[in-house]
């Protein structure tokens, strides 16, 4: 017993910090037990089911895209500890580096070399779900000073509400990824207006990571939205504090967006690049149309659409909704400026049904550009769970006055309410399937690969999965994807016998009975293999079997990987329809991911061409020695060689890419070494802790 009264005093003081310290810390692991426990019950039953994962469909994004590519990720750099920059198993090859989907340089992306496939897309997901969970929560309690119970409802809505479940179960994942960064986006962004000099670095660091999280399309649409607020947030700094203020904060914003946009270099000056020479150079402007009284039924439809289910999801949930409501009753003068944000967004995502859509697609650059015009709805879901916090918080408020006890007993009621109901409502939508069921190849592919050996692979149908590519580790010359180069896909319309005209994002466009491949065309792809569930007549093409109702063509055209070919008539590069390869054997030695080894012979003067689409990174060296890359017809890559023996190497080394990584890094030191110096800056400024008062020789009562 202690019978001293300063050091009795003392030691209460000291005991009731520990307990409020220790109160905080329990319920800082209460609130991220309850967002586990919610992100765990989207997506059941994946988390207890070894082989189950959501969109785990042949036809998902997923599985189409991403998981292959994160396969060729985890292998590349498991094999040659380097990252791959060029992808060459589907769509004839294409770089890597630039492809969004890849998210190659987002830093979640490199889980994968830790974990199986499977379970390295779990914690991806569950991870992701609860960060943007996290964010919505402090940004409620910070921005908008709502109660713990009341943020936790805010969050919940957020990271579960229905559209966003509805794209992960379409396999959407850079959708997900970078949508669960808008809260950060808006707390740093808060942050930053108010004490530029702190938190300006971690705003570019945001800005960066949304970038970087793989999809332009949100991240072009989580910019608008921190553009938005900054000019709202900066208008009422200017009134509230003045001028000097005002450009202190607007300094602040424009550095962070300089250093966000610097460390995301290292993949934007490759996906401008790609976006040159892609089939989006091809002029895309969206129809989508969503008139009001359907945009209104939509908002209170808790069924999602047979077809496209994720797009045509715009609810927020019905308790969502009723607490937002409640919200722009009883705290107007807190709402009403979201209230205004929602009204704004949901011209945007009317599309073309809306003025102030056609308005903002005349104004911002590239706005009408993007497929899916409703996505810019997830801003106004994230401005919905807002107003239910603040609507929750609210009646909390009135409740409070009456019973403390009854206000808990409330809040943690309408987090149970609003977790339960959103959760119900998404019941299904994550899509988990079982994995080893979509991703273990088929018969037919298995026989094509066998019988396409070294060679490349087009199906008339794209009648094998992308994924098995990979997997297989065989080269196809058909293949899925937002962003294809234009060149190989103007190719592949001749070699494939058909015409498509406008933006094209698959390889072939379409099939009918009278589309007719061109097996030569197809040979100087290095295509060996074709394959078709009708029959072709090409005389090149010889039957040599049929699986799972598909006839199996082995192309007698196929030139080879790399060949020679004879110059024209004035010794000049010869033009696609003159061309033919002779038939000098070429040495083939595959050294490492990108580069590719030749050696042949011959005894004239000879064009040496590869058969892989050209494009801007690839370098060439003969016999040591740096040479131009000549292009025949802008798309086969040829090498100008004289008689003798030669050995040439061809390797991907993007310009775009050192250049993007220099900025990277000096965007990255910026934030570091600002980060260094606030940290720095705070020790020095923090106030020396008091010296405990010494006590009267009445104790004081620890309530007092």
């Amino acid at each position: 017993m202690i019978k001293n009264p300063p050091l009795r005093l003392q030691y209460f003081k000291r005991l009731q910090y520990s307990k409020a310290k220790l109160t905080a810390w329990l319920r800082v692991v209460g609130q991220l037990a309850i967002l586990g426990i919610v992100a765990v019950a989207l997506l059941l039953p994946a988390p207890f089911t070894s082989n189950q994962l959501p969109a785990a469909r042949q036809e998902s994004d997923l599985m189409i895209s991403h998981w292959p590519t994160a396969l060729l990720i985890q292998r590349t750099f498991a094999q040659y500890h380097q990252l791959p920059l060029w992808n060459p198993y589907f769509g004839g090859g294409q770089p890597l580096t630039s492809d969004p989907l890849a998210a190659l340089f987002y830093p979640p992306t490199h889980l994968v070399h830790f974990l199986p496939l499977r379970d390295y897309y779990l914690v991806l997901i569950l991870g992701h779900l609860l960060f943007a969970g996290l964010g919505t929560l402090l940004l409620a309690r910070r921005t908008f000073g709502l109660s713990h119970l009341a943020a936790l409802v805010a969050a919940i809505g957020y990271m579960a509400t229905p559209r966003l479940i509805s794209h992960l179960g379409a396999g959407h994942l850079t959708i997900f990824q970078t949508v669960t960064w808008f809260p950060w986006l808006a707390l740093s962004c808060w942050a930053t207006v108010r004490e530029p000099r702190r938190w300006g670095a971690l705003l570019g660091i945001c800005i960066a990571m949304t970038l970087l999280a793989g999809h332009p399309q949100m991240a072009y649409y989580g910019m608008l939205m921190l553009a938005g607020q900054a000019a709202w947030l900066l208008v009422k700094r200017w009134c509230l504090e003045g001028r000097q203020a005002f450009l202190a904060s607007l300094a602040g914003l424009a550095v962070a967006g300089v250093i966000g946009a610097l460390i995301a270099s290292i993949h934007l000056l490759p996906l401008l690049e790609f976006t040159m020479h892609s089939t989006r150079q091809t002029s895309v402007s969206s129809g989508d149309t969503y008139p009001l009284e359907v945009f209104l039924h939509e908002l209170l439809n808790q069924q999602a659409r047979p077809d496209l289910p994720w797009e045509g999801m715009l609810t927020p949930g019905l308790v969502v909704l009723a607490l937002a409501l409640l919200a722009a009753i009883t705290r107007w003068r807190k709402a009403w400026p979201l209230l205004l944000g929602l009204v704004l967004i949901a011209g945007l995502a009317m599309g073309n049904a809306s003025p102030l859509y056609l308005l903002a697609a005349h104004i911002l650059p590239s706005f009408d550009r993007f497929r899916g015009l409703a996505r810019i709805w997830f801003i106004g879901l994230f401005l919905f769970a807002l107003l239910a916090g603040i609507g929750i918080d609210a009646l909390l408020h009135r409740i409070r006055r009456l019973s403390s006890y009854a206000s808990v007993a409330t809040g943690l009621l309408a987090v149970l309410i609003v977790a339960l109901t959103l959760v119900t409502t998404d019941s299904g939508y994550a899509r988990s399937n079982d994995v080893g069921a979509v991703t273990r190849p088929s018969t037919l592919t298995q026989t094509a690969t066998h019988l396409a050996g070294s060679g490349r692979i087009y199906g008339t149908q794209r009648n094998l999965p992308q994924l098995d590519a990979v997997q297989t580790q065989t080269r196809f010359a058909d293949g899925w994807n937002p962003l294809l180069i234009n060149s190989y896909v103007s190719y592949m319309q001749k070699a494939g016998g058909y015409t498509f005209y406008g933006y094209q994002f698959t390889i072939p466009a379409y099939d009918s009975p009278t589309v007719e491949p061109d097996a030569r065309l197809l040979g100087l792809m290095d295509v060996s293999v074709v394959l078709s569930r009708r029959p072709l007549s090409d005389p090149h093409l010889v039957q040599v079997g049929k699986v799972d109702n598909t006839f199996l063509y082995k192309n007698t055209a196929d030139a080879g990987y790399a060949y020679l070919v004879n110059p024209d008539s004035t010794g000049h590069l010869p033009t696609l329809n003159s061309l033919q390869p002779l038939k000098t054997p070429i040495h083939i030695v595959n050294a490492a991911p990108e580069p590719d080894t030749f050696t042949f012979s011959t005894d004239k003067p000879a064009y040496f061409v590869i058969g892989t689409p050209a494009y801007p990174g690839w370098v060439a060296s003969l016999d040591g020695q740096s040479v131009p890359i000549q292009q025949i017809d802008g798309i086969l890559p040829a090498l100008k060689v004289g008689p003798g023996t030669h050995r040439v190497r061809y390797t991907y080394e993007p310009l775009s890419l050192r250049v993007g990584a220099t900025l990277s890094l000096i965007g990255l030191l910026t934030a570091l070494i600002w980060l260094l110096f606030v940290v720095r800056r705070s020790r020095r400024t923090q106030p020396p802790q008091p010296a405990p008062k010494q006590a009267e020789s009445t104790p004081v009562p620890i309530g007092a």
